[in-house]
């Protein structure tokens, strides 16, 4: 799947989440209360031509309903964060944790969209799991450590939800089962028998990695070496 088509159904999702919202808060009495949705994600740096595409698609989404939901009952409010910074170039953990704690102390915010790196996510769970909890929906974390017991460290995936509520959503298949299937695509349709394994030392590219080379071994390809960069 490409990941234009992943990025929309991150934006289908959070409608869903929204309708799903309006008949749990019927007897509330809104009185078009402005609701609003944020998210975190690399806006600086080299992973803005697909976080664009990202924002882009939640403000075409919100568009289309006029930015109400519940029949008008609420107003929809959008706010695109960035959770990197001009130094790293990339997202950065201090960016990342002020983005999360200032969501969860806004109790106008009903939806955390994001993070775009999985490292970030292990972060902000935590804090979002805390406040509420509130929902966050990443179109793009593949670590399999974030929801998946046994493939990660042993205390993964219940470290990040301290009141043992599952607050965390992702709508992209993980690194376990990315690694595999790449793996097997290379062994059995291209007939590559010999590979040398290069990853970005972030936990996807990472995890990706690790995953395909178990299977490469699996399957009797030669993996003569693996190592990572600094991209």
């Amino acid at each position: 799947m490409s990941k234009r088509a992943l990025v929309m159904i991150s934006v289908m999702v959070a409608a869903s989440m929204l309708l799903a919202a309006c008949g749990a808060a019927a007897g509330g009495g809104g009185g078009g209360k402005t609701l609003k949705i944020v998210s975190s994600l690399p806006m600086t740096g080299s992973s803005l031509t697909q976080t664009q595409t990202i924002v882009n698609s939640e403000q075409l989404r919100l568009a289309q309903a006029n930015s109400q939901a519940c029949g008008g009952k609420y107003t929809l409010a959008y706010e695109a964060w960035d959770d990197a910074s001009a130094a790293q170039g990339q997202w950065d953990a201090a960016v990342e944790t002020e983005n999360a704690n200032k969501a969860a102390a806004d109790p106008s915010v009903i939806a955390y969209l994001g993070t775009f790196n999985s490292g970030a996510a292990k972060l902000s769970i935590p804090i979002l799991d805390q406040a509420g909890p509130l929902v966050m929906i990443s179109p793009a974390n593949t670590y399999a450590g974030l929801t998946k017991p046994g493939k990660g460290t042993p205390d993964e995936p219940d470290k990040y939800y301290p009141t043992k509520v599952r607050n965390y959503a992702r709508v992209v298949t993980a690194d376990d089962v990315q690694g595999s299937v790449d793996a097997n695509f290379m062994s059995q349709k291209l007939g590559v028998k010999t590979v040398y394994i290069l990853d970005d030392q972030q936990l996807y590219g990472k995890g990706v990695a690790d995953v395909f080379e178990a299977t490469a071994k699996q399957l009797g390809m030669t993996v003569l070496g693996h190592e990572g960069i600094d991209t």
